[in-house]
């Protein structure tokens, strides 16, 4: 038995509106999710003080924000949305290679242990207000979820 929809011309228009579904529906890579408390994401020092990057996810009304803890050459630690102004629509965030972080995206490379990025060049990671405080790097909800937007 045929079924009419299994025609020659059938399958190419079920190909095209897959791709559309798919990537109407995209996120941005999911890490280790952090839950809440009180209003805060606590992470414990001693997870984050290696001089590594750490990446890790928020979930907002069900969508991702991505951010990235590291330490720099001075030990100081500091957090990062996992996005820039110039790549971010493309969800794609950055990854750890040797001494560096690197765009996804359009490969312009950080070094780790330089003390502070410089956001003026465009794509460099947005620095995501963070405090140190007994022993955790403590980032508010209210300071994470602003970043929503890029990663919609």
């Amino acid at each position: 038995m045929r079924y009419p929809c299994m025609t020659k011309g059938f399958l190419p228009v079920i190909c095209i509106l897959m791709a559309f579904v798919c990537s109407c529906s995209k996120q941005p890579a999911a890490y280790k999710t952090l839950p809440a408390s009180d209003g805060e994401i606590r992470i414990a020092l001693t997870e984050v003080s290696d001089g590594k990057v750490h990446f890790y996810t928020y979930k907002k009304s069900g969508r991702r924000i991505n951010f990235l803890v590291r330490t720099d050459s001075t030990g100081e630690l500091s957090a990062y949305f996992d996005a820039c102004f110039t790549c971010y629509k493309h969800m794609k965030g950055y990854r750890e290679e040797g001494a560096d972080i690197i765009c996804n995206e359009c490969s312009m490379k950080f070094r780790l242990a330089d003390k502070k990025w410089d956001n003026t060049d465009g794509c460099s990671p947005i620095l995501l207000k963070s405090i140190l405080r007994d022993g955790f790097i403590v980032i508010k909800t209210e300071h994470i979820e602003k970043g929503v937007k890029l990663f919609s």
